[in-house]
């Protein structure tokens, strides 16, 4: 785990205001989410197209800002790349996309409940406590 990539990505979150845990990339007028690396950069990122997204799609957000010749360079799943950007297993980032990070923070009794009810500042909460070692994932 990348403790300094998980606080820039709530840093990203925090500064958006725009979460949503139901898809990895939607825009906001639209039944279509995102899934792809591509298709993420051809509608300009979460920052910079006003859509929403989950914890995986502002990491892979964050990611294509920091180094986009580097990711560029094949298409990813938002949610592969998401991962290798904050250095997850694949068990942490279960734990962390699909809310139940939520839950071992104390905010939701549930996965379910967190995935519709989390905002973007629980979303980044829970980042800097898996960074600072308060949530283990």
């Amino acid at each position: 785990m990348n403790p300094e990539r998980m606080r820039a990505v709530a840093d990203a979150i925090e500064q958006s205001g725009r979460f949503d845990y139901s898809s990895w990339a939607c825009i906001d007028d639209s039944e279509d989410d995102l899934s792809t690396t591509n298709e993420l950069k051809a509608c300009g990122t979460l920052r910079h197209c006003g859509t929403s997204g989950c914890i995986a799609g502002w990491a892979a957000t964050v990611a294509l800002g920091e180094d986009e010749a580097l990711w560029g360079r094949r298409n990813m799943m938002i949610s592969d790349m998401a991962e290798a950007y904050l250095d997850l297993t694949g068990d942490q980032a279960h734990t962390l996309f699909l809310g139940q990070a939520m839950v071992l923070a104390g905010f939701y009794e549930s996965d379910g409940e967190a995935l519709g009810k989390a905002t973007a500042i629980e979303a980044a909460k829970v980042l800097r406590m898996a960074a600072d070692g308060e949530v283990v994932l």
